[in-house]
């Protein structure tokens, strides 16, 4: 190959890097808006509308935050979950919802401890630990390890002996984009 064709085919590759990822980030986002385009008909308003909406909506959810910090709030939040919790079918929505919100976000993540298993001599899966004893499944000595899915929100949790995990000294944030991504992202 010619030297030429060379440096432009490096060229347009290396430009490929740039596009690729931006565009499909771009064609992602507007997937998504589509959908919801459709479902809430927002091609109906004006973009002044929309963005009043969605500033509503941010201020909306910013002052239910504020007003759910005081004991009363918290105790009326309790009470509606009580009745939530005992209804067929939502019980099971709003539990998985409720149980997936907080392991991502507050105070009681669940992604925390960064962890590796051993898989043979030579290879290894990163995830993080989520329960460190499984007694009660008559599984002493096994801990439970979700393993994320790159490229994906899914994942898979593992049971494996203690003796098979080591802890990782990384932030639980970088190792969740790092896998995530596939692993192509950098660790600093």
């Amino acid at each position: 190959m010619k030297p030429k064709a060379r440096v432009l085919i490096n060229l347009f590759l290396r430009g490929l890097l740039v596009v690729l990822p931006l565009a499909l980030t771009i064609v992602i986002l507007i997937w998504i808006l589509g959908i919801f385009t459709d479902l809430l008909h927002l091609n109906e308003l004006s973009f002044v509308e929309i963005v009043v909406y969605l500033a509503s909506g941010v201020i909306a959810i910013t002052l239910i935050g504020r007003f759910t910090q005081g004991v009363v709030a918290q105790q009326v939040l309790e009470f509606l979950e009580g009745i939530i919790e005992k209804a067929p079918g939502l019980s099971w929505i709003f539990g998985t919802t409720k149980d997936m919100t907080e392991a991502f976000v507050g105070d009681n993540r669940k992604f925390t401890k960064p962890v590796r298993i051993k898989i043979t001599e030579t290879t290894w899966r990163l995830g993080f630990l989520t329960d460190e004893d499984l007694e009660e499944l008559g599984l002493p000595g096994f801990c439970s390890v979700y393993l994320p899915m790159s490229y994906s929100i899914a994942g898979e949790v593992l049971v494996v002996e203690k003796s098979n995990i080591e802890p990782v000294d990384v932030d639980p944030s970088v190792l969740t984009k790092f896998l995530i991504s596939g692993g192509v992202t950098e660790i600093k």
